[in-house]
């Protein structure tokens, strides 16, 4: 089963599968799958939405099951297993669906793999819930057939997906989409042409949409944050670092437009957006007009001359930014790959270490500590981690030391609870059924080559067969890579270590410790002092959570 879902920050956006409300209902009362069916057909009611603009818990998706539910029951099938895929677009190929796919492997396979229910089918309100692209057409079809028999009902009929007419209606509804992003570009192009106010969520600083009264949103600006606003743009160009201005506005405690708490980027995309100054940024670069080369000046309520916030300024703070996108949306400025290129660096614990200095709160801040390069005077002492909360000074320890102890004590670890552990793999579900379609796919080629059948007639099911192949192939694949981490550290020896690179050893450290807390240097001590391992709180994986 799947479940996407983030407690810790919570979002409309996620996919996840669970056993039927019902189905789970009767179960718990000490009933069988069995007699729950009672001879009807087990499938999957699939539910999708592309915005979910409702409040409350994926309300949307939740009356499309309902409706499913109902529709199954009319053609003797019970819907055991609900997936979906909540505030997720079917329209871009860019957009991953985690409940389709899953979907669809478990219709190929015939059951789910965790419950090990049956599944033959699916049911969805229309079938544009569960595909739109020519690409999950293909793959929901061939999960049905390689199932044998496999049911797709939308709304109260059955559809029969091997239809050439279903294909065509797939690449109708292609068409469309073509069509209706084009329009969506050209409606964008002619907006910021004219200047009208950004259609977004409401940026920090303007007032969001409202039906009652009516409002545009992020045209008329908020006057309790538009000081908050001007001010962290005089801060910044007056040389202020962005640490120091997110330090300020959470000190303040001045809430985002979401109501959480500032970071650094959160500051920098606010400041260098031009849209203060009533600038635009389209197809990455700063909105002009033609004839004058000047920028086109917005509609929206932007900075007046008692702001005493300029253009000027905007590009004066431009000028300093180094990042791989001066403001989102523009392109890549000079130097920014040469940026990214010193940043990236690889440490053993880096993320893995949490500081535990009481910040500007008062509170254990408990932020990660990320590694950094040593230099000038101070690169004789080596690399080093560091907290960078802006609300917090942080705590600092060396590098070399804190991954040589830390080390030592993982290796120990390993050793006293893994050595000698017998690795478990579990096999995987698809194992007889590729050998089966391989074994299907030859036997057609041999035939062809022998004369005993022709290629036109069977192209088509060849085809098919080869593309599910490719399919299970990759499946079997990232079965073996799920195993192969599971097992990560069963059969624990010190070789292994030395066999593994930075990626593997940072993940078998994620499986060692729960917790590193650095806490700060005592009060009278050198910070050149030697490194005390104490100051280290260490907090270990428990026995019960073992691989």
């Amino acid at each position: 089963m799947i479940d996407t879902r983030n407690s810790a920050r919570p979002s409309r956006t996620f996919s996840r599968s669970y056993v039927a409300p019902s189905l789970q209902a009767w179960l718990d009362e000490g009933g069988t799958l069995e007699g729950w069916l009672d001879g009807r057909t087990p499938v999957i009611s699939y539910a999708r939405i592309s915005a979910d603009r409702l409040n409350g818990d994926a309300i949307g998706v939740g009356r499309q099951h309902k409706s499913n539910s109902k529709n199954a029951e009319t053609h003797g099938c019970a819907v055991v297993l609900h997936y979906e895929d909540n505030h997720v677009t079917a329209a871009k190929a860019e957009v991953s669906r985690p409940a389709f796919r899953q979907m669809c492997a478990d219709i190929m396979h015939g059951r789910e793999q965790e419950t090990g229910f049956p599944v033959r089918g699916c049911v969805s309100v229309e079938r544009e819930r569960v595909y739109r692209l020519p690409r999950d057409f293909v793959a929901f079809r061939d999960a049905l057939v390689t199932a044998g028999e496999g049911v797709f009902i939308e709304g109260m009929s059955v559809l029969d997906l091997a239809d050439d007419d279903s294909k065509v209606a797939s690449d109708l509804d292609v068409s469309e989409i073509m069509r209706m992003r084009k329009r969506t570009v050209r409606n964008a192009a002619d907006r910021a042409e004219e200047g009208r106010a950004y259609g977004a969520p409401r940026r920090f600083g303007w007032l969001g949409a409202s039906k009652d009264p009516y409002r545009v949103g992020n045209k008329h600006r908020d006057e309790q944050e538009w000081p908050h606003l001007i001010h962290m743009v005089k801060l910044r160009y007056a040389g202020r670092s962005w640490r120091s201005i997110t330090g300020e506005m959470n000190r303040r405690q001045v809430a985002t437009a979401r109501g959480g708490s500032w970071t650094e980027q959160g500051v920098k995309l606010l400041v260098t957006n031009p849209a203060w100054w009533g600038g635009r940024v389209f197809n990455g670069e700063l909105l002009t007009n033609d004839q004058t080369g000047e920028p086109v000046i917005g509609e929206w309520d932007h900075a007046r001359e008692s702001d005493k916030c300029t253009y000027a300024m905007w590009k004066s703070i431009m000028a300093g930014v180094q990042s791989n996108r001066l403001h989102r949306g523009m392109r890549k400025g000079e130097g920014a790959q040469q940026a990214a290129e010193v940043r990236t660096r690889g440490y053993l614990f880096s993320g893995y270490l949490r500081c535990g200095r009481r910040n500007d709160f008062d509170e254990i801040c408990h932020s990660k500590l990320s590694g950094n390069r040593a230099t000038g005077k101070n690169a004789k002492y080596g690399d080093y981690y560091r907290c960078g909360d802006p609300n917090c000074r942080g705590v600092g320890r060396r590098v070399a030391p804190v991954d040589s102890y830390l080390e030592g004590l993982a290796l120990a670890y390993l050793e006293t609870h893994f050595a000698g552990t017998p690795v478990q793999v579990s096999p995987w579900r698809g194992e007889s059924k590729l050998a089966g379609l391989r074994g299907q796919w030859k036997d057609i080629q041999d035939s062809v080559a022998a004369g005993e059948a022709d290629w036109g007639d069977v192209r088509g099911i060849f085809t098919r067969l080869a593309r599910t192949i490719k399919v299970l192939e990759q499946e079997e694949r990232d079965h073996l890579k799920a195993e192969s981490r599971r097992n990560l550290l069963r059969g624990w020896t010190s070789a292994k270590w030395g066999d593994m690179d930075l990626s593997e050893r940072r993940e078998v450290i994620g499986q060692v410790f729960t917790s590193i807390v650095v806490m700060p240097v005592p009060r009278g001590a050198s910070d050149k002092a030697p490194f005390d391992p104490t100051l280290l709180q260490v907090g270990w994986r428990k026995s019960g959570e073992d691989s």
